[in-house]
């Protein structure tokens, strides 16, 4: 035996990646992917990349009620027929959230703010100089084309609940015969709008009006006919929701002024005439007044009264003005019930009288103002009978 003839050729085993899994070695063990036992040598990985498996999360009760609700959303819509439409169009509720909605929306337009005011006083200094030297600087109009052309304003007042309320009393439109005589809008001071918060009218024309003191949704109108009306803002009707006769029991003439007096528990509505004629009322009930007094002066003649007022936390006496152009003081109550005192010194119809109502260390609660045609403005006092201050032009 030669020297090579125990001598053996071993060809290596080369290992391709497309090598079959029967040609592995299988003395070479090796962990693949996900810990699974691989024949592949290191570093040579198997056709393909990991598979990951999506699992679905658990299905609630809960979530199975919001798919349902989902789906029944997604159902299609009936359509409403006209009929439905107009029931829902005309129907109480959808007209109070139109009207509020309505008036919110036209306040948010109206607002006109100035986004370059400067508040440093840098510019607009002689404006500012200008209107610190006037005493009276126009603020703004209330003018509605439907409601007030060709109208006189008769009455005025404001708001004791709602300082930027302002409420405006209307007479006839002559140039309208078929619009309502008597209108009443109420005005709001505070948003630049150029429409009345409110409108309200009546078949007579309305020479005074007042907002109810202790319920801030009423208002009270005096008529030419002599009628008492109560409109409220509560309900979609601007006609009245209450009125008092007309016969011999209440007024029959006109009813320049009235005035609610009294506490919050107790409290009543006076309105006099120009017949002289003055009725309590109570506001539950406007069927008959409770209690009535005719004001007369000398030889039983009735005082045609313009103008109204009582004193602060007085129910009892009060002060009028007539067309005559004197001022009389007078009571509800008591022995000397009725005119107690004149104050002559107008030449023409009084259209307005106040009583001082401002409270202070000193009491001047004795002191009144009238205004007239005459084109003067008067100071009096409830302690003496004479004429107290020159008039001012």
């Amino acid at each position: 035996m030669t020297a090579y003839e125990n001598f053996q050729i071993i060809h290596p085993k080369v290992l391709t990646y497309d090598a079959v899994e029967g040609e592995e070695d299988e003395s070479l063990p090796h962990l693949g992917v996900g810990g699974s036992v691989s024949k592949l040598p290191p570093g040579i990985l198997p056709h393909g990349l990991p598979q990951v498996k999506e699992v679905l999360p658990a299905v609630t009760a809960v979530d199975e009620k919001r798919e349902e609700e989902k789906r029944e959303e997604q159902k299609e819509i009936r359509e409403l027929s006209e009929e439905e439409k107009q029931m829902i169009i005309l129907s109480e509720d959808f007209q109070q959230f139109i009207d509020r909605a309505g008036r919110i929306m036209e306040r948010a337009l109206c607002e006109n703010v100035d986004i370059q005011t400067d508040y440093s006083g840098g510019f607009g200094e002689q404006d500012l100089d200008e209107k610190c030297h006037q005493r009276i600087s126009f603020a703004r109009k209330f003018f509605d084309e439907r409601w007030s052309k060709n109208r006189k304003v008769t009455s005025l007042d404001w708001s004791p609940q709602f300082p930027e309320l302002l409420l405006a009393a209307y007479n006839d439109n002559e140039e309208a015969p078929n619009d309502p005589d008597g209108v009443v809008l109420v005005w709001n001071n505070k948003f630049k709008k150029n429409t009345p918060e409110y409108i309200f009218h009546c078949q007579s024309a309305v020479l005074s009006a007042t907002f109810a003191r202790f319920h801030p949704n009423l208002i009270l109108g005096g008529t030419y006919s002599g009628q008492i009306v109560l409109w409220d803002n509560r309900v979609q009707k601007r006609t009245p929701i209450q009125r008092t006769p007309l016969s011999a029991s209440a007024h029959t003439h006109p009813v320049y002024c009235m005035s609610v007096v009294g506490t919050q528990n107790a409290h009543n509505l006076i309105s006099i005439s120009t017949d002289g004629r003055m009725c309590s009322w109570s506001l539950d009930m406007l069927g008959q007044p409770q209690e009535i007094l005719d004001l007369h002066r000398m030889q039983s003649k009735p005082v045609a009264v313009t103008c109204l007022d009582f004193p602060h936390s007085d129910v009892n006496n009060f002060v009028v003005g007539s067309e005559e152009g004197a001022a009389y003081s007078a009571c509800r109550h008591g022995a000397k019930a009725g005119i107690t005192d004149t104050y002559d010194g107008h030449q023409a119809p009084i259209t307005g009288i106040s009583v001082n109502s401002v409270q202070g260390g000193i009491d001047f609660s004795h002191m009144f103002l009238t205004s007239s045609i005459d084109w003067t403005i008067k100071l009096w006092s409830l302690k003496v009978s004479i004429f107290v201050d020159g008039s001012n032009k």
